[in-house]
This record gives structure tokens, sequence and C-alpha cells, in this order.
């Protein structure tokens, strides 16, 4: 089976991370050729391509920004050349397969597309939807959601009920040689918590709010404080400079900019915070539980999946500082934390597991091709 797999770049996001597990997953069961197409040219230092495994063939056509019909040309040139059994598009990289799904060149070739967020927001292009929809509604294209809410989202929006759904996933992760240095930085203290949240720096991902509610906690709470690291590159630079300033002098909390080194973070971290507006199913998560990091999060978009308050981590009912500072107060005052983490471990062992995912996604690759 020849399979090729579509992204924009291979940036440091959740799609990108998800998309390079799963090609390298791939690559590892018999009989695949697996090839990773970025439009865009990735830098080493600011990506995920040095994480591909050798097996995986990757490509990249170096598209600048905004649509670019050059690009379009290369690819569609391109896939008629290798004639690839599957072709599976990511977020706007779908339009860059139009010219291929138009004029049915390869015409073997089944065309899938994973739907990472909520659909309006993945696709907020009525002509762009009106296109998808076409190719969805008439099977020239499988829709892949990620989550329940994800499958709601889409059949909302499109009015479509024929996506599949496969949750994402993640490998086993393993610590850096840096470990030993975060030990010793921040060593366990008796009165304090270390805190983390692990995401860009931007509007949809609401650090202010919890920034504000690790702040409350710690006015309220002598005995035990919360230290909160903030990991992700400054994308948007208005958000950052209010959260610069949110922060001020605070001793507790710390804005350190992107880091290679996530697993050696979430295995020295008491909690793993995500306070966010809206998510697909964020790999952030799945990294959380897989090293038993508790997560306290806001109930939005696959996350209420993955979570049950109290059992694997701790939700807050609303997307508020009143309710996220309560859920902080429900793992202060938990006595069951060293359990409630072994929980997680299990839910990413039964669960979110990148090679019971990629064997998901080639079954249904598999059937696909047999259908027709």
């Amino acid at each position: 089976m020849k399979i090729v797999h579509i992204i924009p770049s291979l940036s440091r996001g959740g799609a990108e991370r998800f998309v390079v597990d799963l090609c390298n997953a791939l690559a590892k069961i018999e009989e695949t050729d697996v090839y990773l197409v970025s439009l865009r040219d990735n830098q080493h230092s600011e990506s995920f391509v040095s994480e591909l495994d050798r097996q995986v063939n990757y490509i990249s056509f170096g598209k600048k920004a905004g649509f670019d019909p050059k690009v379009l040309l290369k690819v569609s040139v391109w896939i008629n050349k290798i004639k690839p059994d599957i072709v599976n598009t990511h977020t706007s990289s779908f339009e860059y397969v139009n010219l291929n799904l138009s004029l049915r060149l390869p015409s073997s070739t089944k065309y899938f597309q994973t739907v990472h967020n909520q659909a309006a927001r993945e696709c907020p292009n009525p002509v762009l939807k009106s296109i998808r929809k076409k190719y969805y509604q008439n099977n020239r294209v499988v829709p892949i959601t990620i989550s329940q809410d994800g499958k709601a989202t889409f059949r909302t929006y499109y009015n479509l009920d024929n996506d599949v759904t496969i949750v994402n996933g993640r490998p086993d992760l393993h610590p850096t040689p840096e470990l030993p240095t975060l030990r010793e930085k921040f060593a366990p203290k008796e009165n304090e918590y270390l805190f983390l949240n692990v995401g860009r720096v931007v509007e949809a991902k609401n650090q202010a709010m919890l920034i504000r509610s690790v702040q409350a906690f710690n006015i309220q709470v002598a005995e035990k404080k919360c230290r909160l690291l903030i990991i992700g590159d400054m994308r948007e630079e208005q958000v950052a400079g209010n959260l610069r300033e949110l922060v001020k002098n605070d001793p507790y909390i710390e804005l350190i900019g992107a880091r290679d080194n996530i697993v050696d973070y979430l295995s020295i971290a008491d909690t793993f915070c995500l306070s966010s507006h809206y998510e697909g199913m964020p790999i952030s998560l799945i990294e959380a539980l897989s090293l038993g990091c508790i997560p306290i999060c806001t109930a939005v978009g696959g996350i209420p999946e993955m979570i049950t308050d109290g059992v694997n981590g701790f939700l807050s009912n609303e997307v508020t500082e009143k309710a996220y500072l309560d859920a902080i107060m429900a793992f202060h005052l938990s006595g069951n934390k060293a359990h409630i983490a072994e929980n997680g471990i299990k839910t990413f062992a039964q669960n979110y597991h990148i090679r019971a995912t990629a064997e998901k996604y080639h079954e249904l690759y598999r059937l696909r091709m047999m259908s027709n």
C-alpha cells in the first residue's frame, strides 16, 4: 500500500505532531510505503522534520504564504506520477488535491481528509466549505474526525453523517538527557505544586485565564502555592504582551517560550493545565496522560471524552476564572492524587497509543481500497 499524507507544514503544533507520529507508525506496518508531503519547507530547529523515521519518504514543495497555484500544479503532477493508493490530507492542504479530485488523476487513488478541529473553525470559508462538502457527499473523499465532539461539529456543519472517527495517539515518550538538570532546578517542595501549560501562546489557549486562576489560588491558600510554567512559542505578540503584563514580577509564574524537551517537563510536573476556549483532541493532553501528569482542563472539544472528573484528571464546569479555580482547588483537596495519575497512564495505554491509531487508519484505507 502506497500512502501519502499531506500537511501545510511540520511546524510545532498538535496536528503536525500527530501526522509525524502517524506516518512513523504506518511505516512500521508490513508492505506499506509512506510519503509525508509538507507544502512548505521546514527548518529542523522550528519543526518536527528531524523526528521523521528513516522509512518515511519526506517531500516539501516550498510553498510561500497564501494560496500558491504553482504548488497546486506541482503537487497534482507529483501525485499523478507516483500513483499512490491513498492520499490523506490534513487541515488546509485539502485544496491542493482539488485538481486530482476533479480530474480523477490517478483514477485508482482513494482520498481522505482528517478534520483536526471543530469543522467550522477548520474550514470557515463558505466557498471552500461547499467544495469539501461536494467531495464528502459523493464519497470521493472520506472525512475522518478525531473525537465525538469533532463528529458532532462535522455533521452539523456539513449536514452529513458519513465521517469515520479515529482518535489521536502518541507513542511512548522517553526523557532526554536534560531531565536531571530540570529535576534539580524544579526540585519538589512540600509547600509548592508545579503546574505546566504546553501550547502556543495564542488567544484560543486562554492562558490569561489560567494565570489569573493560579494567582487567585496563591492568594487564597497559605499552606501551598502553585508554580506555573507556560511553555510554547509566542505566536501572537499582543497576547504574549498581555500575559507578560499579567505576570509582571509574580515569583510563581514563568513564560519560558518553546522547548523541545516537553517530555522532561511533564515528567516532573504535578499537573498539566489546559484552559482553552476550544480544542480538538489535544496531543499535549495525551502526552500528559501517558506520563501520569494529572490534567486540569476546561471541558471543551474532545477533552470531556478523555477526562472523567476526579478519576483521571479534573475538569472545570465552565470556561471562567472561578470555575477553573474550583478545578484547581479540587485537585488541591484530593487525597487520591497518586491513583488519579495512575488512571491517566491506563487511559493512555488503553485508548491513545499511536500504534492502535495507525492500525485503525491502515484498516480504513484497506477497506476503502476494497470497496471499489
